[in-house]
């Protein structure tokens, strides 16, 4: 994961713009290896509000990696493009998700009390319930994606499409649950800055992407993701709540890498 390399604080005569502006590049260096343009201010604050363009970095991220699997297609073939693109993936985003999936099914797995599932998803080292769920879901992801891309799919909405689609209801978490960690024990924790409310104007903005892209499914198609992603949310936050009373970054990226993977498999079984 990049981390921010200032923590300048908030320019008060700063205009609604250009706050945009920064919060929207926080947003791309914490979860993006891509580079920012200079004069970008990194502080808590920012990030904090930067939540809204999760779904619009993952959309761009989406759109690079569709350039990706196409290139690999001409060159080689469908099973390697998609290889080959999630590969593309883990180096964009450092593995930032997959390494937050990791950690939950290490912590939520391994765990017996909430203080023993936080210290374990703090530990930098890699388990069994861990590996085993980044094999399951890095498997089923390219198989999905690959008998997709062979039937005829649309990468270039597809991709950015689930990327946003995934981004926004792991950040829904934070409509509803507090951050699990004491402020005491996690003072350095890079995702505490993201504990707070997920606002109606933030849902919105985070929506825009989605809205420009949902235009290409049916809309059995629609409400069959709705449906689905809805029902997962719901699970998860029931099972993050009872284990650890709340959420954390870790909690997050676990939900999109299975928000990411439950949608490939309900428009796989809606096109198939």
């Amino acid at each position: 994961m990049s981390s921010p390399p200032s923590s300048k604080s908030c320019s008060r005569t700063d205009t609604w713009p250009a706050t945009q502006w920064h919060s929207f590049f926080n947003a791309w260096v914490f979860f993006s290896r891509l580079p920012q343009p200079p004069g970008i201010r990194f502080n808590d604050h920012l990030l904090n509000h930067s939540s809204r363009y999760f779904t619009w970095v993952g959309a761009i991220l989406g759109l690079l990696l569709a350039g990706v699997l196409v290139l690999g297609d001409l060159l080689w073939n469908a099973p390697l493009a998609v290889a080959l693109m999630l590969a593309a993936s883990l180096l964009l985003t450092g593995a930032f998700h997959e390494d937050g999936l990791a950690d939950l099914f290490d912590g939520f797995g391994g765990g017996f009390s909430r203080e023993a599932v936080l210290s374990i998803m703090k530990d930098s080292r890699l388990g069994t319930y861990g590996a085993a769920a980044l094999v399951v879901t890095l498997l089923v992801r390219w198989l999905a994606w690959t008998t997709l891309f062979e039937q005829g799919l649309s990468v270039w909405w597809a991709l950015p499409f689930i990327a946003a689609w995934s981004r926004f209801w792991a950040i829904s978490t934070l409509w509803t649950l507090p951050y699990a960690r004491d402020h005491d024990q996690d003072q350095d924790s890079k995702s505490k800055p993201l504990a707070t409310r997920f606002g109606l104007a933030a849902t919105g903005v985070a929506l825009v992407p989605l809205l420009g892209l949902i235009g290409w499914l049916t809309p059995g198609s629609v409400l069959g993701l709705t449906l689905a992603a809805l029902t997962l949310r719901i699970v998860l936050n029931r099972w993050f709540m009872r284990r650890i009373q709340g959420y954390t970054g870790d909690c997050l990226g676990g939900a999109q890498q299975l928000q990411e993977t439950l949608a490939l498999l309900v428009l796989l079984g809606l096109i198939t």
